[in-house]
């Protein structure tokens, strides 16, 4: 009785033992992550450049890092800077005392092209230009002077140099197409019809270079410096309108707006 006993609980385990013995095949095993293996390998990273930007990543701003800006004009302007412009006089003028009149006629030029109508810096170009022997341009220059400050420091000196070019000149009147006079002016009233007193006293000044017995280019000066609240000098265009046109409409208007000035400023 004890050995069948014994015999019946041998027997279902001696029949498990060579199944429990055999090796799992690896489908049966359970996955596992493992640890502590090395990381998988990356890929090749993109070039890029120094700042970390990656070049590939689009053609234009690949373009935009190292192609030439794109010619849209955009560099050729200055901005307008009066400091600029006065250390540009300041350093031209040092020139002409020392007679290098080519180095200070650079310095003028470019002292224009950060304020443009600087009454100081015309008048210098224009006593550096006469130097050269430039006379036609020293004479433009002379009378701008006079017509950006009519009563300015310089004012005397600028006459005294349009007599000394008036000489000089073939025609007394500076070099200009007609033509050129009726863009300006159109550019001129377009900007006035605008409210933009600062680009019309810009081309009012240059139609006034040409020709500075133009009665509507005085009138249309005065109306830009009363736009811009420069009362005095716009009294001074007004006037110059009556002198060269008095009995006509806007010769009126003329007296008119010197009436206002007078009032305004109690005079």
């Amino acid at each position: 009785m004890k050995s069948a006993l014994l015999l019946g609980l041998i027997l279902p385990f001696s029949l498990n033992l060579p199944q429990a013995q055999q090796p799992r095949s690896q489908d049966d095993q359970v996955h596992v992550k493992p640890k502590n293996l090395p990381p998988p390998k990356e890929e090749e990273p993109q070039i890029k450049d120094e700042t970390g930007k990656k070049l590939e990543s689009t053609s234009q701003e690949s373009q935009r890092g190292n192609g030439p800006p794109p010619d849209d004009g955009v560099q050729e302007m200055r901005p307008f800077d009066p400091h600029k412009a006065a250390k540009d006089v300041e350093v031209g003028r040092y020139y002409m005392k020392h007679k290098n009149y080519r180095a200070a006629l650079d310095r003028l030029n470019e002292a224009l092209l950060y304020k443009p109508n600087d009454a100081e810096a015309t008048f210098y170009l224009a006593e550096t230009q006469e130097k050269l022997e430039m006379y036609d341009r020293a004479y433009r220059g002379y009378r701008a002077y006079l017509t950006i400050i009519p009563e300015g420091p310089l004012a005397k000196e600028s006459q005294q140099g349009l007599k000394r070019l008036e000489p000089r000149l073939q025609n007394n009147q500076p070099a200009g197409q007609p033509a050129d006079v009726k863009q300006i002016m159109h550019e001129g009233e377009t900007a006035l019809a605008q409210n933009d007193f600062e680009a019309a006293h810009v081309s009012f000044v240059k139609a006034l270079q040409i020709t500075p017995d133009d009665p509507v280019a005085n009138f249309r000066l005065a109306q830009s410096l009363q736009g811009l609240q420069r009362l005095d000098e716009a009294r001074i265009f007004y006037k110059k309108c009556l002198t060269f046109q008095p009995d006509s409409k806007m010769a009126s208007d003329a007296k008119r707006q010197i009436a206002e000035i007078n009032y305004i400023l109690g005079k």
